[in-house]
């Protein structure tokens, strides 16, 4: 007769197991989140199996003017952070566009930086 498995569970949004929570080889799922956790094998510590289907949670763009500088920021669901908010990933691209007072494009520039803040875009 088969044996049906029951991992641990929650439906609290945002809840991740502790290492007290999990042994290796056990798995929690996430209801809320719809995430997947277990174990990391070699470190031990708890780490997310799954992730959120890519249409749900798509990439993140915001962008501020600064005269004649327009600052686009993007975030890939690759760059979310494992825990925490988005908002605080250091792994922002961010495009820097310069334009003259015609709207012509004189130049463009992209770096990787962080959304300090969480009202303006830090450019470095």
């Amino acid at each position: 007769m088969p044996v049906p498995i029951k991992p641990k569970k929650t439906v609290v949004p945002g809840r991740i197991p502790s290492t007290a929570d999990l042994s290796l080889g056990e798995v929690c799922i996430n209801y809320a989140d719809r995430k997947i956790f277990g174990r990391h094998p070699q470190s031990g510590s708890v780490i997310q199996l799954t992730t959120p289907p890519r249409n749900e949670i798509p990439a993140i763009l915001v962008h501020a003017v600064d005269g004649a500088n327009l600052y686009i920021g993007r975030l890939e669901w690759e760059d979310y952070p494992a825990t925490g908010e988005p908002d605080d990933s250091p792994a922002w691209t961010i495009y820097k566009i310069t334009t003259d007072s015609a709207g012509n494009v004189l130049s463009e520039q992209s770096a990787t930086g962080a959304w300090s803040s969480k009202e303006s875009l830090t450019y470095s």
